[in-house]
């Protein structure tokens, strides 16, 4: 991923704190304290806000306070639909006019590279900051920082998805390209709901 400024470890550690639940909708997050709880000057700060209200985390209201996003278990869900869905439709292109990918589903970085290869690809500037964002964001955190995600057997169990997903693509095989590509979201989007608490 890109080289992180201050502002994203601090965006970082404000999106964990909503995506998981800690922080609820509606709760104010006020710049003076932020900089006292999390000891950084509230200029990075400032900029985290910023950063996270771009990827829909909080809301500024009309007094220019800043208050955390509602994440009901709706909007997880569309969440990861839409980012998949912009996905599959970008690799489905790419497949068709033949472009060649080279992707090996070992390593620690293995989902990290996947999501840079296919925002890394699209023209479209409006869609790769979408899934840019998505993967700072939403996808760390349901890969990363949630209880599931965390988990060994499904770290590889999602990795063998993405392999699944970039075999097809070399044989041009659509379906199962984007039967795995839903897998692989679906397991997302369990590990988040799951740790917000809205599956047990």
């Amino acid at each position: 991923m890109k080289n992180k400024r201050t502002c994203d470890y601090i965006a970082e550690a404000i999106q964990n704190e909503i995506l998981s639940g800690r922080m609820e909708a509606g709760q104010p997050l006020r710049q003076e304290e932020l900089s006292e709880k999390l000891g950084y000057s509230r200029m990075p700060v400032r900029e985290a806000l910023q950063i996270l209200e771009e990827q829909g985390l909080v809301r500024r209201l009309a007094t220019r306070h800043v208050v955390v996003a509602d994440f009901s278990e709706r909007n997880i869900e569309e969440i990861f639909d839409m980012v998949g869905n912009v996905e599959k439709k970008a690799l489905k292109d790419l497949a068709e006019m033949s472009f060649e990918w080279v992707y090996s589903a070992e390593g620690e970085d293995a989902e990290e590279k996947f999501h840079e290869f296919v925002y890394g690809t699209i023209t479209n500037g409006l869609f790769r900051r979408l899934l840019e964002t998505s993967a700072d964001c939403y996808i760390r955190f349901a890969s990363e920082e949630t209880e599931m995600g965390k988990d060994p057997e499904q770290k590889q169990l999602r990795r063998n998805k993405l392999e699944t997903v970039h075999s097809a693509y070399c044989r041009k095989d659509t379906v199962v390209m984007e039967v795995a590509l839903e897998e692989y979201y679906r397991l997302l989007t369990e590990n988040v709901k799951k740790e917000r608490g809205f599956e047990k």
